[in-house]
């Protein structure tokens, strides 16, 4: 019987020379490991990543295996270091992802700091960004992962739907709540300060 480093060489080797079963083969093999060491990777940076993040980090592992007239594929040969390169892709691929998302995070700014309540005219609060990120803290579940993605990171629905898995037609209503329960934390806080 064949050892798992001789038979995953094998199994590059035919890659190699396009055979298209062999491709499969590996990918049907380690694709579950790999989605697996993605969402680990997301998780423990604390980044809600959907399924599809999941995905897209584990689909540029793939990429990353045949560019470049298969570089890595032919390396892993003679190291007989698959499942390692592979584990390692799996992580950078899901970092990238994170930092692409970093990237697009916007920061707490001046204009940020006056609430208006949602359902009239009243006057803004005049609150400063320590009050205002305890009162986001406050928030529940979805609430506390939808109001900054939509307002200040100003995705749509539709992208927030993606990034989080939430359904489209819950994030209006989640909004409202959520703006309301913020008005009233800061209202209360406010009013307990002075």
């Amino acid at each position: 019987m064949l050892s798992e480093k001789k038979a995953e060489n094998i199994l590059l080797k035919k890659i190699l020379t396009g055979n298209e079963t062999a491709w499969n083969e590996l990918v049907d093999k380690y694709s579950g490991l790999l989605l697996s060491i993605a969402r680990r990777t997301f998780s423990s940076y604390g980044y809600p990543a959907s399924s599809h993040d999941a995905e897209d980090a584990i689909a540029n592992v793939w990429i990353n295996l045949l560019e470049n007239d298969c570089k890595i594929i032919k390396k892993c040969i003679k190291r007989g270091n698959l499942v390692q390169t592979l584990t390692v892709l799996a992580r950078n691929r899901a970092i990238d992802i994170m930092r692409k998302y970093k990237s697009s995070n916007v920061e707490f700014q001046e204009h940020h700091t006056e609430i208006f309540h949602p359902t009239t005219n009243s006057s803004p609060l005049e609150i400063d960004d320590k009050t205002l990120k305890e009162a986001l803290m406050q928030l529940h579940g979805r609430e506390k992962i939808i109001i900054p993605l939509f307002f200040l990171q100003k995705l749509k629905y539709k992208e927030i739907s993606a990034l989080t898995g939430i359904p489209q037609n819950s994030i209006g209503p989640t909004i409202k709540r959520a703006l309301e329960r913020l008005y009233n934390i800061l209202k209360k806080s406010l009013n307990s300060n002075t």
